[in-house]
Formats: C-alpha cells, structure tokens, sequence
C-alpha cells in the first residue's frame, strides 16, 4: 500500500476517538516524510484497533505438520505478532533445539517471537542470559505445583535478570488451582528476590496492554504509534447500531473485517491476500516502555 493516510475512530482504552494517522514503508510516522506520494484511504463506518499481539495457546505451532495453515487462522482473528510457545526440554541441548525449532517458522504469513517455556526443575540462570540475548519477549516458569517453587535458587535467577532484564511469569500447570491462587505466591516471591516479572499473569491468549509494555513488545508491536509498525485491524460498524451496541462491542473479541500488518492488506473477509512470509522478531529492551 506504499505511503499513506487516513481518518478514523481509533480504539484506545477510554473508547473510540477521531485520529489522522499517516503510514511511510510499514510503519506509522508523525509526520510525511521523503518524496513518497501519499494517497488518502477512505475508512468511512470503520473502527480502527491495534493489531493482537497473541500467544499460541488455542492452537500451538510446535507440533502442527503445516504451521503455516494454523497461522493464518490466528490471522483471520486480527493476530499481527504471534508468540510461539517453545517448551524447553533439555538443559544440555537447549541451544541446538532453539536453533531447530527456529528453522520451522520461517515462511510462517505473520510476524513471530519464541516463547520459551521452562518447567521449573529445568530453571537455570544461564537458559533466563539465553533467552534474553535471542530477543524472546518474556520467559514462562512452567509448574505443576505450589510446592515446586519450593527449594529454587531465586538469587541466581535475579542475578541472570540483570544482564537484559527479561521478565519472568508463571504458566500454571496445576489440575486443582488456576493462576489466580498463585497470584500472591508469586508476586511476594518477585517482591522478596527483586525479581523482574509481568505486571499481569497472562491467563488470556492475547498479551495485555501492561504485559506488551512490560516485555518491551510494545511500542513497536501491539499499539498506533508514530515509529510502531503498522500494525491494525479494521472493524465494520454498521450504521444504525445503537449507542449501546456500540459500547458493548469488544474488539478484543471480535472479528476483524480487514487485517493489515506492517502497512499491508494480509486479509479481508476471513480471506488471505498476502502469502508473503513474516519476520522473527527480536525485543531490544526489556521493561523498557514499563
């Protein structure tokens, strides 16, 4: 779509508001720049939202024969940045099966980060030093119990954090409690150990605003920023929808009508128009927008 510009109402979390953005080689920018011809997008009856910055829990990739066909579903829900789930499973090969398991992704239609995900027994500080020089946004601590976050050395992990300050959080395992009873554990753990974590423990599948922030994700992904990638999902809204329609409508939740992802059309209708692959994305600075 080259460079342009448009009007629209734009969600933002207090609601719709009246915006002009403008879009320059993928991304959106304050202000025109070089000798582009800018056109005017006409987004009349549409709403604007960010693109999703979503993590494969619904449908992971790790084990899909045709990773490829799975992306495009997220896609088709408003997905512009996918989180791969990698669950480590070795600490004496860890490095080649990153290296592996990054080689699988490579034509996937979306842009992508790996998600590593280590059981807790396998929690070391040189896998947090890691994780944190390959660009992963977050690392999740995976445990099946209460009682095994008994007995780590949380004092090495602290230590490891301060080399990029990759955050920590918890995916609870736990067949007889959910994460909201190790909300408090957690945190005075964190507090205790000056550990760096998530703000929020990421139960939905869509990474919240803070978490986007905290990771460091954020303002290149997740957001409508000047100097983010245009990154966006557009939203029909049909004219005689009442007030309260309106206001009950969850973007979140929604399909959108139209994906674009770095300034490009990738589907209208549930359709695909774009096969071209994405890009592994790396965060540069953890914490950084926090």
């Amino acid at each position: 779509m080259g460079a342009y510009w448009f009007q629209a109402d734009v969600e933002e979390d207090t609601g719709p508001v009246f915006r002009e953005l403008t879009v320059c080689e993928g991304k959106f920018v304050r202000d025109r720049i070089g000798s582009h011809r800018y056109k005017n997008l006409v987004l009349d009856n549409f709403v604007v939202a960010p693109g999703h910055v979503m993590i494969d829990t619904q449908e992971p990739l790790a084990d899909c024969v045709l990773p490829e066909k799975t992306a495009e579903n997220y896609i088709k829900r408003g997905c512009t940045l996918l989180l791969i789930q990698h669950l480590v499973t070795s600490l004496r090969h860890y490095r080649e099966h990153y290296d592996h398991f990054l080689q699988k992704f490579k034509q996937l239609p979306l842009d992508y980060m790996i998600l590593p995900v280590v059981p807790v027994k396998w929690l070391r500080p040189e896998l947090i030093r890691f994780f944190a020089r390959k660009g992963s946004p977050f690392l999740c601590i995976e445990v099946q119990s209460r009682e095994e976050l008994e007995g780590v050395c949380w004092e090495w992990l602290t230590q490891a954090q301060a080399y990029k300050r990759i955050p920590l959080t918890l995916f609870v395992k736990d067949t007889e409690n959910t994460s909201n009873n190790y909300s408090e554990l957690w945190s005075s753990l964190c507090e205790q150990y000056g550990m760096i974590k998530l703000t929020d423990m990421q139960d939905d599948e869509v990474v919240s605003a803070q978490n986007l922030r905290d990771s460091g994700i954020f303002p290149n992904k997740g957001g409508i920023l000047p100097g983010g990638q245009a990154d966006y999902n557009l939203y029909w809204i049909q004219t005689d929808r009442t007030f309260d329609e309106h206001e009950k409508f969850r973007y979140h939740n929604a399909v959108p009508d139209v994906t674009i992802m770095n300034g490009q059309v990738r589907q209208v209708n549930q359709n695909l128009t774009d096969p071209q692959p994405g890009t592994h994305i790396k965060v540069k600075i953890h914490k950084h927008f926090a």
